[in-house]
């Protein structure tokens, strides 16, 4: 089974939920998710939406708008991480492990399904990059000698 994605019913029922959250009609609702695009802060949300849509939004509308991306984000957090839990999903190579993006240091308890991975040539000690199961790719350690 495949990772969930963030998909047009994703954000629409994150769109629902915000719109109701601050007041904002059905049909509001609806305008936002069809509106909405990946990486968008508030402003270009809000612009989209008085161009294409209607809305007249406030300075107020754009504050609140900039905060969409990351509710549409944390939902898909959410539901990679039910999506791990619910199908048992377990780390294909173990920690220590080296990958084409570094070595496998832990498992994330942030994010679903994910490793944490420490680049080589990273110069802070305690930074992790968080890399999905599916995309970490095992490199063969030559032997010396």
């Amino acid at each position: 089974m495949d990772r969930p994605k963030v998909t047009p019913e994703l954000i629409a029922t994150v769109a629902a939920a915000f719109c109701s959250s601050h007041g904002w009609d059905a049909s509001q609702a609806d305008d936002l998710a069809r509106a909405y695009r990946s990486g968008m802060n508030g402003y270009e949300l809000a612009k989209t939406l008085d161009n294409y849509h209607g809305w007249i939004p406030t300075a107020d509308d754009v504050e609140s708008l900039d905060c969409f991306g990351g509710e549409v984000r944390e939902a898909h957090r959410q539901a990679c991480i039910a999506w791990a839990r619910d199908n048992n999903i377990q780390p294909p190579l173990p920690i220590g492990a080296m990958t084409t993006r570094g070595e496998i240091t832990g498992i994330s308890e942030w994010d679903g399904a994910c490793y944490e991975v420490r680049k080589p040539d990273d110069q802070h000690p305690t930074r992790r990059y968080i890399v999905r199961f599916e995309d970490a790719r095992a490199v063969e350690v030559q032997a010396v000698g």
